[in-house]
């Protein structure tokens, strides 16, 4: 049963061995030339001991390991004792893992973990097959498989074969069980599992119940309680606020999912909790645990809130609904605050079918400031002059809005063609004051004209037509792009002579008859009287291909009963001005009345998408009459849609605030049947308080992670820019049952801070959470916890299923309560251990080195030996070794020269002995001179 001999040898880098292909031949060969001057003898043994410390060397690098097997084996139990296995489970472990232990084999070993929402380890590996007391009390509240996995792995030997055993009913609570099981899959050990069965009986228990977190002073809410039964019976359910019954009722309950309502009175600014009771007939119900849950709200006084109306009376249904629970100020366009102090004395902005060009431009630009950056809200209720047809293109309320002002590209079409046909004849030079300075009409009309450009969309057709005797195109018909484009074509136009409308007429009319648009209009300009034309012929024409004509009269000079026919044959408005300075505004609005296929009229019931605390509680939503056309932007959230799929009511976070998108309007046109819903309060009500949930001005953004018996808590600060708040000492001041603390929160990366709490008990935990400079004022946000039962009572069926893929996933089996002989079952592969030997290794390399540098670096004789070994019996008190006399030697000194001219004589005696062997000859042959060559006699001439 016992074995435990060595297996062989491994290398934990195999590949480092392909060094000896190279060191070794390499040695070998720089050897022959550092090694030549060496007697063979030396040169051998110097070779041989570098080749072994190359070898030693490369074993080492290569991770040589002694590896020994091993077919002990060691079994682990892990005992459920969560509340969950009840009282008959926990005796039917003790038997399991005492039968298991009569069935152990000699050299075996067990141990056993017990675990609930933490594991202990009750008895540690071992050969006692003596059952164990179970004398370890973890908490029982929940249940932690994932813990004790990776208990039994650390506590089983790594040197044998290893067995988890668990014993439980799988319901698990908090951890991963099977990321442990991959883990113990990883390792090669297999978990059997032994399921417990269900605690029977009936159980009522409560499931949920939702309350709003925060709500405004006087504001009517509800609670949602979710009751769950496993039989039908009925019971008592009682709700008590703020420890005080509110009331108490019997109840009906089905078998499954039961749901109520209980409607909360209006009650005052502070902390409220919650409590829900569910009292079944005796015999009905197995665990009280789970028979009561809380929640809580946190009530804030009434909201100051700005209602903007175009037109007086557009917002009255609005005001008149959010009374109870804001207070409200109902003010024009033009009354709007435009500096932003006195926009943020609000929490939220409504703008009500309120055009862009009605409200000052610093107006809009402090109302995004305000709400990107100091988290005020913004609700924009839509109507025929909102939207697309409001001109909000290119202004701050298009990049504020969740939704996109351009319709669905359902069809690739432009949306509208707009012609703009201005009189630039010599009358046109007349000069009026505008602001303290004098410009001419024109220059008014060339204004004007710019402002209605850049109010339609980049996908809209836009032409521009200037006329006196003749006409020209300052801008031909062509798709908007960038209005900017346009300044100064438009600002081109010079003042001519004459007046012929019907020639700036004609071709403007002929342009938009030739677009695809959807909407075709003409604006016609002029402050005199024209020659003729067959404007008969024209209207007819227009008439035939849905294009409408506005007419602009400036000046008592002007043809207005003509214009103003014109533009009643011509389907459009007629408008008259004595001066110019009402042209900009005239003519945004004719851009918006262009824009009116942006306008969606029919009999409709938006539908619902997506969930929002805007919409909480209600239902069975009035149909609507019309809508303004949009589509959803991608991190906008679309909550109700038309019966077309477009966006009725959107929202989103912008920055630190919140901006939401109602495309119908609030009073009688469209909405007529939701402003006599009986809801309709409670809608503006949910919609206004969602809007103004960010806190305003706040740095921080606080979360409450609940885990088995604790609490995280993560505050992100962030100042109103985006950056990060570092080096803050923050903290959290926590109330909760039976419980008060202060918890330190730690910096732990860039602007977060976090802290734990323990939230063992049951209720509602309040926290205070402030973070700051040292010395300096600090933010601080009030929120709350509900810390409910544990979900370890949750119900009383058993999961058989996790069971089963814990063991399929690490090969384990799936045993029941009376088998236990496969527990100690010898059918896992042998636990291999391995021992590293680079240290012994390179202790050899290090010893052989000075060996190798002797060999090549000393030389020693026979007199040498003879000498040290004199010197080793001096040192150890032996008597010496007789040294020879020496005639003559009258001191040491002297005996030594008579010594080395004895050794001298011998060496002689030996070279002249002929029967001695020789040395090589070596014969040095020295070769001749060479001579020089005879000198020649030269003749007298030559030598010349």
């Amino acid at each position: 049963m016992f074995a435990n001999a060595p297996a062989g040898i491994s290398f934990a880098r195999p590949e480092t061995l392909l060094l000896l292909l190279v060191l070794v031949p390499l040695a070998v060969y720089l050897s022959r030339t550092s090694l030549a001057l060496l007697r063979r003898n030396r040169r051998r043994v110097s070779l041989a001991l570098r080749l072994v410390i190359i070898i030693v060397l490369v074993l080492a690098l290569a991770g040589l390991e002694v590896v020994k097997a091993s077919d002990r084996l060691s079994v682990v139990f892990l005992l459920d004792r969560s509340d969950s296995v009840g009282t008959q489970g926990k005796t039917q472990q003790s038997a399991y893992v005492k039968a298991a232990l009569d069935t152990m084999g000699s050299g075996d070993g067990a141990g056993v973990v017990v675990f609930g929402s933490e594991a202990l380890v009750d008895r540690p590996v071992s050969a006692e097959t003596t059952p164990p007391d179970l004398a370890s009390v973890p908490n029982t509240s929940f249940s932690n498989l994932a813990d004790a996995i990776r208990l039994g792995l650390a506590v089983a030997p790594a040197d044998t074969e290893r067995r988890l055993v668990l014993v439980s009913d799988g319901q698990e609570n908090t951890g991963s069980a099977e990321w442990a099981g991959r883990l113990a899959a990883a390792n090669g050990v297999p978990i059997d599992v032994v399921p417990l069965p269900a605690v029977s009986g009936p159980e009522v228990w409560i499931e949920g119940m939702q309350a709003p977190t925060t709500v405004r002073e006087n504001e009517r809410t509800s609670l949602q309680i979710a009751v769950r039964s496993s039989t039908e019976t009925t019971a008592t359910l009682t709700i008590f606020m703020d420890g005080v019954p509110l009331n108490t009722a019997p109840v009906q309950l089905v078998r499954g999912s039961n749901n109520f309502v209980q409607n909360l009175p209006p009650v005052p600014a502070g902390f409220h909790t919650y409590l829900a009771q569910v009292v079944p007939p005796a015999g009905t119900d197995t665990r009280v645990e789970n028979n009561r849950y809380s929640a809580y709200s946190m009530v804030l006084g009434k909201p100051r809130i700005l209602i903007v109306e175009r037109t007086p009376g557009e917002g009255a249904a609005l005001k008149s609904a959010l009374a109870p629970s804001v207070d409200a100020d109902l003010v024009s366009p033009s009354a709007m605050p435009t500096d932003a102090k006195g926009l943020a004395r609000y929490e939220c902005v409504i703008l009500v079918n309120v055009p862009a060009t009605s409200l000052a431009t610093a107006g809009l630009q402090n109302l995004q400031t305000v709400v990107r950056d100091l988290g005020k809200g913004l609700i924009v209720v839509g109507g025929d002059e909102s939207y697309a047809a409001g001109g909000y293109f290119r202004t701050p309320l298009e990049e504020m809005l969740p939704v996109d002002l351009h319709l669905p590209s359902k069809l690739d079409i432009p949306t509208v063609a707009m012609a703009l046909v201005i009189d630039r004849s010599g009358s046109m030079g007349d000069q009026h004051s505008l602001n303290g300075f004098s410009v001419t009409k024109l220059e008014l009309a060339k204004e004007a004209a710019f402002r209605a450009v850049a109010q339609l969309s980049e996908k809209d057709y836009v032409g521009v037509v200037a006329f006196d005797s003749g006409a020209t195109w300052a801008v031909d018909l062509q798709p908007l792009g960038d209005p900017a484009r346009f300044k100064d074509r438009i600002g081109s136009i010079a003042l001519g002579g004459g007046t012929n409308i019907y020639a700036g007429l004609s071709p403007a009319v002929d342009a938009v008859i030739g677009s695809k648009a959807k909407s075709k209009h003409v604006v016609l300009l002029t402050d005199g009287v024209s020659e003729g034309g067959d404007y008969a012929g024209l209207l007819k024409k227009m008439s035939d291909n849905g294009v409408t004509l506005s007419t602009v009269a400036i000046g008592a000079d002007a043809d207005t009963a003509f214009l103003q026919s014109l533009a009643q044959s011509g389907g459009g408005r007629y408008y008259y001005t004595e001066e110019g300075n009402a042209l900009p505004e005239i003519f945004a609005h004719e851009s918006h009345l262009a824009a009116r296929s942006y306008l969606i009229e029919h009999p409709f019931t938006p539908e619902r998408t997506s969930p929002s605390l805007i919409l909480d509680g209600l239902g069975g939503f009035p149909p609507l009459q019309g809508y303004i056309g949009t589509s959803p932007k991608p991190a906008g959230q679309v909550v109700l849609v038309s019966d077309a799929g477009d966006p009725v009511l959107a929202q989103w976070q912008y920055g630190l605030g919140r901006v939401v998108a109602w495309t119908s309007d609030a009073k009688g046109q469209w909405a007529r049947d939701w402003v006599g819903w009986d809801s309709f309060p409670r809608f503006w009500a949910q919609a206004v308080r969602w809007a103004t949930g960010a806190e305003a001005g706040s740095n921080l953004q606080t979360r409450v992670e609940l885990g088995s018996g604790t609490a995280h808590i993560t505050v992100d600060a962030a100042a109103p820019d985006g950056s990060f708040l570092d080096d803050l000492h923050a903290q959290a001041a926590v109330v909760g049952p039976q419980m008060t603390s202060t918890v330190a929160l730690r910096q732990t990366s860039a602007g977060r801070y976090e802290g734990t709490f323990p939230a063992t008990q049951e209720g509602v935990y309040l926290l205070r959470v402030q973070a700051g400079k040292d010395g300096g004022q600090a933010d601080g946000q009030t929120l709350g916890v509900v810390v409910p039962y544990s979900p370890e009572y949750r119900g009383n069926e058993s999961d058989s299923g996790l069971l089963q893929r814990l063991a399929s996933s690490t090969g384990g089996r799936v045993l029941s309560l009376n088998n236990t002989g496969p527990v100690f079952q010898h059918n896992i592969s042998p636990a291999r251990s391995s021992t590293p030997a680079w240290p012994l290794l390179l202790l050899l390399a290090i010893l052989l080195l000075p060996f190798d540098v002797g060999v090549r670096r000393l030389s020693l004789y026979r007199s040498d030996v003879d000498r040290l070994l004199a010197r080793l019996r001096t040192r150890l008190g032996f008597l010496p070794r007789p040294v020879p006399s020496v005639p003559g030697a009258s001191s040491p000194e002297i005996a030594a020269l008579f010594g080395a001219k004895q050794r001298l004589n011998e060496r002689t005696a030996r070279l002249n002995d002929p029967a001695a062997p020789r040395p090589p000859r070596i014969e040095i042959l020295a070769a001749p001179l060479p001579q020089p060559p005879p000198a020649r006699r030269c003749s007298r001439d030559a030598r010349r």
